[in-house]
């Protein structure tokens, strides 16, 4: 491993199974970790230097820039690097030449596996951090509509928003847990959707047409 050079791993959606060999082998030879606390805690058991990333990115930017050279410094992102992760702020920050990008399964590629489905023709949107200015717009004319949820927005409120903007006759898969022991799957519609609740970490997908039951 090139000692200045920064990696950033995909994690995956959450279980070690879903790790690339090379990710751990990366990781292993990491002198600092660099990620959330729920995928740093996927390595607790290590005896590494953990940098929590909170919100607090301008901090962490700075961190890695000070100590790269020092320290042998990985960047866990959840699920695949190039979907809505850390490294559109760390491609700014520094040099192609000065980092490494490490793919990972994402919680899109699972989803849709689960189902026995492609998904090249889906449209993706990302809550994290966002506000859904153009759900409606999508859910009217997307065939397959990929959602990545956050407790600000969970499965039933986007329902209840949907509904509310005249959005019906949808099929709804939410899949909570994905990858973990208490992975769970509903399969229902918006309506019902909108009056479940005490859902944990889901993202979701919405069909125009009704489908097969998944996997």
């Amino acid at each position: 491993m090139n000692k200045n050079k920064i990696y950033v791993i995909g994690i995956g959606p959450g279980a070690e199974e879903y790790l690339l060999p090379i990710s751990k082998k990366i990781i292993k030879n990491s002198d600092c970790l660099v990620g959330s606390r729920r995928l740093l805690f996927l390595f607790k058991n290590l005896d590494k230097e953990k940098v929590y990333l909170d919100g607090n990115y301008g901090q962490v930017i700075s961190y890695i820039k000070e100590n790269r050279d020092k320290k042998r410094i990985s960047v866990l992102v959840a699920g695949d690097t190039g979907l809505y992760s850390f490294l559109g702020r760390i491609s700014r920050a520094f040099k192609k030449d000065e980092y490494c990008v490490i793919p990972g399964i994402s919680a899109l590629q699972l989803a849709f596996a689960r189902m026995g489905e492609s998904w090249e023709d889906a449209k993706i949107i990302s809550f994290h951090g966002r506000k859904p200015q153009n759900l409606v717009k999508e859910a009217k004319i997307a065939r397959k509509l990929f959602l990545f949820l956050d407790d600000k927005f969970p499965p039933q409120k986007v329902a209840r928003y949907l509904l509310d903007k005249g959005i019906k006759n949808r099929t709804a898969i939410v899949f909570e847990n994905l990858s973990y022991p208490n992975e769970r799957i509903i399969k229902t519609n918006l309506v019902k959707l909108a009056n479940m609740k005490d859902f944990g970490l889901c993202v979701m997908i919405i069909f125009k047409c009704r489908v097969r039951n998944v996997k």
